[in-house]
C-alpha cells in the first residue's frame, strides 16, 4: 500500500505537488490561528466565570446585609 502511494505522489506533475505543498501549508496555517483562538477564548470564559462568581457571592453578602435592615 505505502509503495503504491510512493508511486502516485512520484507520477504526479511538479506543478500539482507544489500547489498540494502550498494547500498543506495553508491548512497548517490556518490550524494553528484556531489553536491560538481557541485559547484565546478559553481565556476569556474562565476571566468570565470568575467574574460570575465574585458576582454571585457579592449578590449573597448584600442579601444578608440587606435582610439586617429590613425590620
Amino acid at each position: 500500500m505505502a509503495s503504491a502511494q510512493t508511486m502516485d505522489t512520484t507520477s504526479r506533475a511538479p506543478d500539482e505537488q507544489v500547489s498540494m505543498a502550498a494547500r498543506c501549508e495553508q491548512l497548517q496555517a490556518l490550524v494553528g490561528e484556531l489553536l491560538q483562538t481557541n485559547q484565546e477564548l478559553r481565556f476569556k470564559v474562565e476571566t468570565l466565570e470568575r467574574q460570575a462568581e465574585n458576582m454571585g457571592r457579592g449578590l449573597a453578602a448584600t442579601q444578608v446585609s440587606a435582610a439586617w435592615l429590613l425590620p
